[in-house]
């Protein structure tokens, strides 16, 4: 323990001074008295301590923490789990001698339950419900949420049947904890057939064949024969004799099938049933097909060759209704502008390509313009795209910019990972200048070195019906390349670009109530969610009405809803569904039009197409990390394990607390006793 201040301790003298002169002053003429000597000595300490306190003492003090090791049960907690036949008895008895592991090692471990699926969650509660297994995220869990804590072990129990995520053979537990894994279900050979996989594009045109590869699997079964099926609306479309040739069997077959209408299709594909096969809802998988009416062609026009032309058409073109045609503006015939969606000038216009020509002719057609203007551009011929957009400088110079998210941008939204991601993205090389963008909608202003400015980078125009939209920079190939360094994948700017498009290429819509679901197509362990959107008659988001919503499943059963209003709009969360189409139909109150739709649920099937254990995986895992592997039969001989390894012990911490000390309550209640006692006396002693 130690005492420190932010003055030298000969300040001391001075307190000691304050309490002596206050305390002479008070009682010396009364000294004949007894009890004032008393009185002096109470109300010098007092005073000298309140006066040591002004020079702000600190109490450092040194505190020893001793901390468990703490010793991690992880259960598998997924579907597969319980398709087999000792499914009872991980309900009932492996399920109660999991819960029991806590009083086996005893008071000196720190447990903690961990159950897995899809994401890893703190509890005990095992439902052997969850539709997804990602044991890879089960490591990146543990890491996070106990770094540099006393993990002295993971006793994971699981099949080894993992279906998202990474290999968990390439992750690693952090802090050295020793990992045991307990192998659950069976890694024997059962008689089996499986539709392990179909492949197939996730859009289709009207009119065009699309190919269905279907992969199938058989064990165990040599000398059988089956029936594959596909059916779409309750019709069978196909159907192909399969001879199962070997008890390791794998055949892949590609079908084709005719997107004959528009919307989703619903194809089912199905194995006939063989006799005493352990798991029969794998012989069953369904894919939707969205079958689209054509796509919409996208203009890349460019002066010259830069690296964000490529970028910009490798975005674009992730969205399969995007065709994008990238030409130099020299090749380009102004006749043809009428075939095109949207055109993307790309340094346009130019000295080389003032373009007036095509400009007049988007107008005519009132085709959307996306404007990117970097070096190559003539800033003077801007407002010929757009009036409103005008720079005023000189000398060609640049600045390197950084985009800063408006937080007042409600043209379209972005999702929470691509905000952050564009927060943090390398700067672009934008015109120096005044710029004068009045009527736009600014998506994202300038940071120019650190300094927050009001001046576009990102941002949009709808002005008499004529979209327009305005990069004023250049480096995109940058920016998707940071994106893919961060994030793994190219989503974030795959997005920004995507709904840029969308914005130009999307017909106005001129309807007061809107209502739609977030997405036509969701996962069985996705939540639903609808958005409504209701105009008064300037256009203008009100919520002022009710709106409800009636969803009706294949078998007609409707559940009724009712929105809630979010800011100027309603959003409805339905949880998740059953799978299955769903139809809708959305009212609102004091409004004639009625919204239909529909919506599809898909069946999660991930966890019961293979469920044979996978031994072998989880025997890797536990070397990887000096462990050992069990059968979950074997729980206590993991339990003993951890007992009897030396390397997983209590570790003690030492370090500083420092308090002021003005905040020792023992310290104020002495002063206070003293100050008491003096007023306890004075008042005995008749008030003097």
């Amino acid at each position: 323990m130690q005492l420190i201040s932010s003055c030298p301790w000969w300040f001391i003298i001075f307190c000691v001074l304050a309490g002596l002169v206050y305390a002479y002053i008070l009682y010396k003429p009364k000294w004949k008295n007894g009890w004032s000597k008393v009185l002096f000595i109470v109300r010098f300490l007092a005073v000298s301590f309140i006066s040591f306190f002004l020079l702000a003492p600190v109490l450092v003090q040194k505190i020893s923490t001793v901390q468990k090791p703490i010793i991690i049960m992880a259960m598998d907690n997924s579907q597969s789990v319980l398709a087999n036949k000792d499914s009872n008895y991980y309900k009932t008895a492996m399920k109660q001698a999991w819960l029991n592991a806590k009083q086996v090692l005893g008071s000196d471990y720190d447990i903690q339950y961990i159950s897995f699926g899809n994401k890893p969650t703190p509890n005990d509660s095992l439902t052997f419900n969850e539709k997804r297994s990602n044991i890879g995220e089960l490591y990146t869990y543990i890491n996070n949420a106990f770094v540099k804590q006393n993990v002295g072990a993971v006793i994971m129990a699981s099949d080894g049947i993992y279906n998202v995520g990474t290999n968990p053979i390439y992750k690693k537990l952090e802090n050295n904890a020793v990992l045991y894994t307990l192998g659950i279900g069976d890694s024997s050979v059962k008689k089996d057939v499986i539709i392990k996989d179909i492949n197939t594009n996730a859009i289709a045109y009207l009119g065009n064949d699309f190919p269905l590869e279907i992969n199938l699997a058989a064990f165990s079964c040599m000398g059988s024969n089956a029936i594959l099926n596909i059916s779409s609306e309750g019709k069978n479309i196909y159907s192909k004799a399969v001879n199962y040739t070997s008890n390791d069997f794998y055949q892949n077959i590609v079908v084709n099938i005719t997107a004959d209408k528009p919307g989703t299709k619903h194809i089912v594909a199905t194995l006939s049933l063989l006799e005493g096969e352990v798991s029969k809802i794998n012989n069953r998988k369904d894919v939707f097909i969205e079958i689209i009416d054509g796509r919409e062609k996208i203009l890349l026009a460019y002066n010259g060759s830069h690296p964000d032309i490529g970028a910009l058409k490798e975005a674009i073109q992730t969205n399969v209704n995007y065709e994008v045609i990238a030409k130099s503006m020299g090749e380009i015939k102004v006749s043809d502008i009428q075939n095109y969606s949207v055109v993307i000038l790309h340094q346009l216009p130019s000295r080389t390509f003032p373009i007036k020509e095509m400009l007049n002719a988007c107008k005519l057609k009132q085709i959307p313009i996306w404007c990117i203007v970097g070096g190559q551009s003539a800033i003077d011929y801007l407002p010929n795209v757009l009036p409103a957009a005008r720079i005023d400088r000189g000398g060609g110079r640049t600045n390197e910019v950084q985009g800063l998210l408006n937080a007042n941008f409600n043209t379209f939204t972005l999702e929470d990972n691509t905000k952050q991601t564009l927060a943090s993205l390398p700067p672009m090389k934008s015109p120096y200048g005044n710029y004068s963008a009045t009527g736009m909608d600014i998506l994202s202003f300038q940071k120019i070195s650190g300094i927050d400015t009001k001046i576009p980078l990102w941002a949009f125009s709808n002005m008499n019906g004529e979209k327009t939209a305005f990069t004023f920079g250049e480096g995109f190939w940058q920016w998707r390349m940071v994106d893919f360094v961060k994030n793994e994948n190219h989503l974030a700017t795959n997005e920004l670009v995507s709904k840029t498009i969308q914005y130009l290429a999307v017909k106005e819509d001129k309807r007061k109530f809107r209502v739609y679901p977030i997405k036509n197509v969701y996962e069985e362990d996705e939540a639903v969610k609808f958005v409504a959107e209701l105009y008064n008659s300037n256009y203008e988001l009100v919520n002022t009405t009710d709106v409800k919503l009636t969803l009706s499943n294949e078998n007609n059963k409707a559940f009724e809803y009712t929105f809630s209003p979010s800011n100027k709009a309603y959003q409805l969360e339905l949880g998740l569904l059953p799978a299955g189409i769903y139809t809708y139909k959305a009212i609102a109150s004091g409004i004639k039009e009625v919204i239909i739709g529909k919506l599809l649920v898909k069946p999660l099937q991930s966890e019961l197409i293979n469920t044979r254990a996978n031994f072998s995986l989880l025997r890797q895992m536990a070397v990887n990390s000096n462990g050992k592997f069990y059968t979950i039969n074997n729980l206590n001989g993991a339990l003993k394990a951890v007992k009897e390894n030396t390397t997983i012990t209590s570790v003690s911490y030492k370090e500083k607390k420092i308090e002021d000390l003005i905040n020792v309550k023992g310290l104020f209640f002495l002063i206070l006793a003293f100050l008491a006692l003096e007023w306890f006396v004075r008042k005995y002693e008749g008030g003097y």
